[in-house]
C-alpha cells in the first residue's frame, strides 16, 4: 500500500531551508483587491504627474504630453474639457475608492505593506532579465516620442503605461478573450495561448496610431510583439501586479540607462 500524503517539507526546501520562504511566495497568485493594492502607487504617481505636467495648448485648453499610446489620459480630460483641476477631482475620487477598497480587503485578506518588497524585486528581475535579452534593440529602436522628453515626465508616463497598458492589454483583452474561449475549446491552454499571440500583436500595433504614434518598422513591431507576449506569460502566471510593475520597470530602466 503506498503511504498517504503528508504535508512535509519538499526535499529540496528540507535541504536547503533558505528556499522554503520562495517556496511560499511563488506558491501564491495575489486576489484583485490585493493586485489594486500593489499597483495603487502607480495610479498615484501618474495621475500627480499628469496634473503637474499638463501644457496649456494653443486654444487654451489642457494637454497631456504622453507616449502614442496613453489614450486613457486624453479620454479623461477630454471628459473633463480640459479643466485640470475636474481631472484632478475625479483622480481623487478614484484614488479614495480605491484605498477604502484596499482597506476593506485588508480586514479579509493578507494584504500587507510587506509584499512591496519581493514584488519590486520580483519585477526588477524580469525588466532586467529582458533588457538584457534584446536591450540592444530598445537602444537602437527607442521608446518613440518620449525619448525627447525629461525624465520626470519619462518616468510618470512609464507609470502609466505599466499600469494602464496592462489594465487594457493584458486584464482585460488577453484574460478576458483567453477566459471566454477556453470555456468552449478541449483544451484551454490553446485559448491562452492564441490570446496571448493576438492580444500581443495588438499591443505592438497600436504604438504607431495616433499622432505622437511611432514610425512603422518590422524590427519595433516585433520587438513591442515579443514584450507583449512576454508580459502576458508574467501576467498569467504571476498575476496583475507583477506584469504592470515589470512593464514600468522596464521603461524606467531603457530612460535612466540612456542618460547615462
Amino acid at each position: 500500500m503506498s503511504e498517504p500524503a503528508t504535508n512535509e517539507p519538499s526535499r529540496v526546501s528540507r535541504i536547503f531551508p533558505t528556499v522554503r520562504p520562495l517556496q511560499r511566495y511563488f506558491a501564491q497568485r495575489a486576489d484583485p483587491l490585493t493586485n489594486l493594492f500593489l499597483v495603487l502607487p502607480l495610479f498615484i504617481v501618474y495621475h500627480v504627474g499628469v496634473v503637474s505636467q499638463v501644457r496649456v495648448g494653443p486654444d487654451g485648453r489642457y494637454q497631456w504630453v504622453g507616449n502614442g499610446v496613453d489614450f486613457l489620459t486624453g479620454t479623461a480630460l477630454s471628459l473633463a474639457h480640459g479643466n485640470v483641476l475636474v481631472y484632478a477631482a475625479g483622480a481623487v475620487v478614484v484614488t479614495l475608492v480605491l484605498t477604502a477598497l484596499i482597506l476593506w480587503a485588508r480586514k479579509r485578506s493578507g494584504v500587507h505593506p510587506r509584499l512591496f518588497v519581493p514584488l519590486l524585486v520580483e519585477s526588477t528581475a524580469y525588466a532586467v532579465l529582458v533588457a538584457g535579452t534584446i536591450g540592444y534593440v530598445v537602444d537602437a529602436l527607442g521608446l518613440g516620442a518620449l525619448d525627447g522628453e525629461g525624465f520626470g515626465a519619462q518616468v510618470i508616463s512609464s507609470c502609466g503605461a505599466g499600469l494602464h497598458e496592462e489594465l487594457v492589454f493584458r486584464m482585460g483583452l488577453f484574460h478576458g478573450s483567453a477566459w471566454l474561449a477556453s470555456r468552449r475549446v478541449q483544451r484551454p491552454w490553446t485559448a491562452w495561448v492564441v490570446a496571448g499571440l493576438v492580444t500581443s500583436a495588438l499591443f505592438s500595433a497600436v504604438h504607431y496610431l495616433g499622432p505622437l504614434g511611432d514610425r512603422f518598422s518590422m524590427a519595433s513591431f516585433a520587438f513591442r510583439f515579443f514584450l507583449g507576449a512576454v508580459l502576458a506569460v508574467i501576467y498569467r502566471y504571476r498575476g496583475f501586479a507583477v506584469a504592470a510593475w515589470t512593464h514600468t520597470l522596464y521603461d524606467v530602466l531603457y530612460f535612466l540607462l540612456k542618460r547615462l
